[in-house]
């Protein structure tokens, strides 16, 4: 690391300098029970004022780098090379006040206890501290600074969940605080934020694989209202053959996966589903006698099985259907579903892993590895060959 400071950097001048001195003790420029330079002649050689040599040295005093002694100056430790290393801190901010019925349903629920249970798991691997921390949504100005500020002061970094409080995150991330953002794509949140997501484009591949390898010669979409964008409720897509509103980036993405294998927009039913029209499935259903059905919306798989049972139909042998979740919706069905699985605990356990390696190698560069989803093989798809065979 050079010793120089760089004041074009988004770092900050002290975390700089700290790192300059964190080096010297590391490499014995400063040996253990041994005082380092004094602040004066510090900010001479860095040509920095006394006040940001002084943040340094607070920031090597939080790390244990160094000890205050009243009327003597700052010494390296004795025992630097012998004690722990430091406890990674890392917060988990959200913005729930309480737990809501929307928060508690099964998928959302499935959902955040893998994401929480591979959190868990990294943190308890690497000895990390990982703290849970509530910021109202609707909070006042002054406390969400004063939010950030303690965030800054006592966390090595935050971990937040797609746009909930994006103003917070993007404040840290001011300051050159580490936030990692878990999002479907990195294009939907900032540059200045460090994206976390699973490849979302290689489950939607294994739906499409799963169609073609049917042996259906028709193919349904089934999404619900709720799908549309909730992080921008402006954005629609438009199908272009069809002019049909498309509810989300996953159906649109399905659309042109089957059209660059050949499948004709003709052979594709799409359907969108409120409260008010679930009515109709039962009816759709008689009518996609032998179609694979890629269910868009979790909850819409229960309605699907319903209303299979009223026509007296067998998912898996009548029609095919397949969704992409956690799984815990499905937990029950008959037949059992097979579905694209989301890997959440998966990308929990390597966030924690991708920050750690970060935290013990700051000058890394940090990649995020997008995490693979797995294909769950069940009752309610069958794999055709060449001669139609199941196989």
């Amino acid at each position: 690391m050079p010793e120089k400071l760089d004041k074009s950097s988004r770092i900050p001048l002290p975390q700089q300098l700290k790192a300059i001195l964190r080096k010297r003790i590391e490499t014995g420029h400063y040996k253990p029970g041994e005082r380092i330079d004094a602040v004066r002649k510090l900010a001479e050689e860095f040509n920095v004022s006394s006040l940001t040599v002084q943040k340094a040295c607070k920031l090597l005093e939080k790390e244990n780098c160094i000890i205050s002694m009243p009327q003597s100056g700052l010494f390296v430790p004795e025992n630097f090379f012998e004690r722990p290393a430091r406890t990674m801190k890392i917060a988990f901010v959200f913005p729930e006040v309480e737990i809501s019925p929307r928060v508690l349903d099964m998928e959302n629920w499935g959902m955040t206890n893998e994401l929480n249970r591979g959190l868990l798991a990294g943190a308890q691997e690497h000895n990390v501290k990982l703290d849970f921390m509530h910021i109202a949504w609707n909070g006042g100005f002054r406390e969400r600074f004063q939010y950030v500020s303690s965030i800054r002061e006592n966390y090595d970094c935050a971990i937040f969940f797609g746009n909930q409080l994006m103003d917070v995150q993007l404040e840290l991330s001011a300051h050159s605080f580490p936030v990692y953002t878990v999002c479907n794509y990195p294009s939907d949140v900032s540059s200045k934020l460090i994206s976390v997501y699973y490849d979302q484009d290689r489950a939607m591949e294994l739906i499409v694989e799963a169609a073609l390898n049917s042996g259906s010669e028709k193919f349904a979409v089934f999404s619900s209202t709720q799908d549309f964008y909730p992080a921008n409720p402006n954005v629609r897509v438009m199908d272009k053959e069809t002019n049909q509103e498309i509810c989300s980036s996953r159906s649109s993405f399905f659309l042109k996966l089957c059209k660059k294998y050949g499948v004709e927009r003709s052979r594709i039913d799409y359907q969108i589903f409120d409260e008010n029209n679930r009515n109709k499935i039962p009816a759709l259903l008689r009518e996609l006698r032998g179609a694979f059905i890629f269910c868009n919306n979790a909850y819409l798989v229960r309605d699907i099985y319903v209303a299979a049972y009223e026509n007296g139909m067998i998912p898996g042998k009548d029609f095919q259907i397949m969704a992409i979740a956690s799984g815990v919706t499905f937990m029950g069905l008959i037949p059992s579903l097979s579905y694209v699985r989301v890997p959440m605990y998966e990308l929990g356990l390597q966030l924690l892993r991708t920050a750690y390696s970060k935290f013990i190698d700051p000058e890394k560069t940090l990649v995020w590895d997008p995490v693979m989803p797995e294909l769950i093989q069940n009752e309610t798809s069958i794999h055709y060959n060449k001669n139609k065979e199941c196989i």
